[in-house]
């Protein structure tokens, strides 16, 4: 099990969102998260990502499951930093070895530094280290899949050098979905994805998700997109949840 809610109880002031609720998320599983509007959907999110405390019950998530969260509040985020910048931030440590990689070639470059034979040897491994570390991580291909992703979500070749502040609230989204995919975390939760996307950004995304490697749990209201996602519908109606083998077509007959 990657993350789950085992006889939760969650309330706002004196209104229940949930009540015994139990829903465990597995490996591979492709869920719609559905409901009425109100009914707590992105509340269920917040309790998985543990920005809400249940009132009683459970929500556990594996020390190793790895959860990226896309909603709508991550729009406040703003910076002077391109695009590419913003998506390539998904590669955290690649990045690191980049610079250490770079520090380390000019000091060994410098032959006038006094350095004994042992020295020389333990920075030389180090250097061996890294490069080795970079080609496990793919990190050479990085630049190249950032680009790959962005393109696919409709940004131009000479958008991606411009400052992510420059764009509006849509784009902004697509920048922040692009590395969220790019991290590939084991869980993906995607609150309303298609809302910024037009048609060829949603198929790129539908693509993309299909080959996605890990579990994938999205609120929509959009139907067709739930139907060619979905293998398993999740229901909050009435404080519980209710679930469905299938997409959402066969949830609904």
């Amino acid at each position: 099990m990657l993350a789950g809610l085992t006889n939760v109880t969650f309330e706002f002031g004196a209104r229940a969102i949930v009540e015994d609720a139990t829903w465990h998320i597995q490996p591979n599983e492709r869920i719609g998260l559905i409901g009425y509007n109100g009914t707590g959907k992105s509340t269920l999110l917040k309790l998985l990502v543990g920005q809400y405390q249940a009132s009683t019950g459970t929500v556990e998530r594996s020390r190793s499951t790895s959860i990226g969260y896309l909603h709508q509040d991550l729009l406040s985020f703003d910076t002077n930093d391109s695009i590419l910048g913003v998506a390539l931030g998904a590669f955290e440590r690649v990045m690191q070895l980049e610079k250490e990689i770079e520090e380390l070639g000019k000091e060994l470059e410098n032959t006038n530094s006094g350095r004994t034979p042992a020295q020389e040897d333990a920075l030389l491994h180090k250097y061996s280290d890294r490069l080795h570390e970079m080609d496990t991580l793919d990190g050479y291909n990085i630049h190249h899949k950032t680009e790959e992703v962005l393109q696919g979500l409709g940004f131009s070749n000479a958008d991606l050098q411009r400052p992510y502040k420059e764009f509006s609230g849509g784009w902004r989204m697509r920048v922040l979905l692009a590395k969220m995919i790019l991290q590939q975390p084991d869980l993906l939760l995607m609150d309303e994805p298609t809302n910024h996307l037009d048609l060829p950004s949603i198929e790129w995304l539908e693509k993309y998700l299909v080959h996605y490697q890990g579990s994938v749990v999205i609120v929509s209201h959009d139907k067709f997109f739930l139907d060619r996602m979905v293998t398993k519908i999740v229901e909050v109606y009435q404080r519980q949840l209710h679930v469905y083998n299938g997409n959402y077509s066969y949830y609904e007959s």
